[in-house]
């Protein structure tokens, strides 16, 4: 079976884990802990970052710090992403949601047309899905009277003006799970600047420590990340312009392969933007949601493992009550599908995948 995804783990990116385990230092204190915050912050020039467990922590604590800062009980959100991006603020109930309906180019959040018709006093959630990104620098200028923050699990790596994602909003998380670009199997980390929000996130990221021993100011959580994450974490930074190259290489070809099918739509990105290469996503003509599972029928029966674009939030048993548009969303849900995309997928894998798909577009035409 080829996989939708898989981590990049040779020899030697895992080695620094033996190194960890080996240490002793397996829980959340440890040398690899500084390190990858260091090389965090010295790849892509964040002042402050915070490993965290998981990325669902990342972004609760996001949602921590944006009360924190501003009293903010309303956030604008996206319509089609990964359920933790909403869950990570449902967390804190005081939030509520204004939903926002996609672009059937860069199967993200609308922003621009939101912000045309209410371009002062919101605040933004960014979510660059699967392998577009949003250009936050261009909404900032064009918007200023916004706040913006950024959900970057699957835009990490990808950059916007020049500049990598996350790095130009208020705050933003990243996740480190298992079939992102860059893994520690489980983890994530939240990026920002400013001084006093680093004091009180990294308090509420330990428990609500005080400088005091087992005295505690706050209401605080366990979202720390362990020294084994972080070592190897820390094994996939140092050789992160190989997976860079890797993973380019697999959407190279599947773009050469399936620039000239009229009836594939491939997913586009925002204006002067670079994308994530994390996820290759599609999206058919003439689709319905029937032809789409016996498309993933046929392509699974054939070894090859796909999954679905998000679905419409209100399509969540407990998001169900949310009043928004999902015409575009629901189209993209029922007629795009994300293929393997790991580093380590060869030519021969992507020639397979791609013949498939072609071969089964033109029975159904």
């Amino acid at each position: 079976m080829i996989p939708v995804y898989k981590p990049y783990l040779p020899n030697h990116v895992t080695k620094y884990v033996h190194d960890a385990i080996d240490s002793s230092w397996i829980s959340s204190s440890g040398e690899y802990i500084n390190k990858t915050t260091d090389k965090l912050k010295e790849l892509f020039g964040y002042k402050y970052v915070l490993l965290t467990n998981n990325g669902t922590t990342a972004g609760h604590l996001m949602a921590i710090g944006l009360n924190y800062k501003f009293k903010i009980t309303k956030i604008v959100v996206p319509n089609n992403v990964y359920i933790a991006a909403w869950n990570a603020f449902k967390m804190n109930p005081i939030y509520d949601f204004e939903v926002i309906d996609s672009n059937l180019d860069t199967w993200c959040g609308d922003y621009d047309k939101f912000l045309e018709n209410n371009p002062e006093n919101n605040n933004i959630l960014i979510v660059s899905n699967i392998n577009s990104i949003i250009n936050v620098p261009y909404l900032k200028n064009k918007y200023p009277n916004n706040i913006f923050i950024e959900d970057n699990c699957e835009g990490f790596l990808g950059k916007y003006n020049n500049k990598y994602t996350g790095t130009e909003s208020y705050i933003s998380t990243v996740s480190f799970f298992g079939n992102k670009n860059i893994t520690s199997g489980e983890g994530g980390a939240v990026m920002f600047s400013d001084d006093n929000l680093f004091d009180y996130l990294n308090s509420t990221r330990c428990q609500g420590y005080t400088n005091e021993k087992f005295i505690f100011d706050k209401l605080g959580y366990n979202y720390r990340m362990t020294n084994v994450q972080a070592a190897i974490l820390y094994g996939q930074l140092l050789h992160i312009d190989e997976i860079i190259q890797m993973k380019q290489f697999v959407f190279d070809m599947y773009k050469k392969l399936l620039k000239d099918e009229e009836n594939i739509i491939i997913q586009n990105t925002d204006y002067n933007t670079e994308t994530s290469n994390w996820m290759f996503g599609i999206r058919f003509k003439n689709f319905n949601l029937i032809k789409l599972r016996e498309l993933e029928l046929e392509l699974y029966e054939n070894g090859i493992e796909t999954r679905r674009m998000f679905p419409p939030i209100t399509y969540h048993k407990h998001y169900k009550n949310e009043i928004c548009d999902i015409l575009n969303t629901k189209l993209i849900y029922e007629t795009s599908l994300i293929l393997p995309s790991y580093p380590e997928l060869n030519k021969s894998q992507i020639n397979k995948i791609t013949d498939i798909l072609k071969s089964k577009i033109n029975q159904s035409k």
